[in-house]
């Protein structure tokens, strides 16, 4: 199979790629070999992926890396899509990945599932939809009138502008943990013990608080109380297990406390919207 020469910009030009989207209709769980960034330009739909479950609407911008399995449940979906070929990410782009917060969120070193990147761009979504219909109408034309890299670039170094603040804050707001130290213990208790049959009361023994003192400061610093908090753990925890071991779908369940199948598919489709099995098929 012979290949045809083409110069570095020919090259460049083909590894970033952006166009409208219409979804009138549902998307099955598929996986990106691309780094993919869609805004949402009008519509509602059901994300789900391997990690999260999450209603999609106007305004919210998806990054998606290789390796991103997730699926879509749509009756009429506007976006504008950007495909960056990940081979950017290795060298003209390379920067982006060592930039504080982002460099989980474009890097493409790692292939392994990772989740949907979702960010609420609101008073910026006019500006990105500006430079994404940009980019759009450029890489669309005809190789003649197409526009230069050097425009491209421009393009695409605006709306990673636009973006950066808003990628920082959210995975910053994942990854801070600002509970006091005995929520942090309760924590811990409860994520290296899931199959202990714990209550309120002995988990508020172990951190010598009254139940209700527990409760109390567990709300305050998470926003959740500890037995629902406790249930989140399990169920989270199931659905790695489900993805990453050979376990059966009853002993992954007693793994994480749950010895009572019935409850255990009952908590997971609550969170899920999906059987465990069907889980289990989708994301493996």
């Amino acid at each position: 199979m012979g290949v045809t020469p083409t110069n570095t910009t020919e090259r460049s030009r083909r590894r970033v790629r952006a166009e409208h989207l219409r979804l009138d209709h549902d998307v099955e769980v598929h996986s990106h070999d691309v780094v993919e960034l869609a805004l949402v330009r009008d519509g509602r739909a059901v994300q789900r992926s391997a990690d999260d479950v999450t209603d999609i609407r106007s305004g919210h911008v998806l990054i998606l890396t290789p390796g991103t399995r997730h699926s879509l449940e749509s009756n009429c979906l506007l976006t504008t899509n950007v495909f960056l070929d990940p081979t950017l990410f290795v060298d003209e782009l390379s920067w982006i990945t060592r930039v504080p917060g982002w460099g989980a969120a474009f890097s493409p070193q790692s292939r392994a599932p990772r989740p949907v990147l979702i960010l609420d761009a609101d008073d910026r979504t006019a500006q990105l939809a500006e430079l994404f219909d940009e980019l759009a109408a450029g890489t669309g034309r005809s190789r003649d009138l197409g526009i230069g890299i050097f425009e491209q670039y421009a393009l695409l170094f605006a709306a990673f502008s636009v973006l950066e603040p808003l990628v920082s804050a959210t995975v910053n707001s994942r990854e801070e943990r600002s509970y006091r130290a005995t929520v942090e213990l309760a924590v811990e208790l409860m994520s290296n013990n899931l199959d202990h049959p714990w209550t309120l009361g002995s988990l508020a023994a172990e951190v010598a608080l009254s139940p209700s003192q527990l409760s109390r400061v567990f709300v305050a610093d998470t926003g959740s109380s500890p037995m629902s908090y406790l249930q989140t753990l399990r169920v989270e925890h199931l659905a790695s297990l489900l993805r990453t071991t050979e376990l059966s779908i009853s002993g992954a369940a007693r793994a994480v406390g749950w010895h009572d199948p019935g409850h255990a598919a009952r908590r997971f489709r609550s969170r899920w919207q999906c059987s465990p099995n069907q889980y289990r098929e989708r994301f493996r």
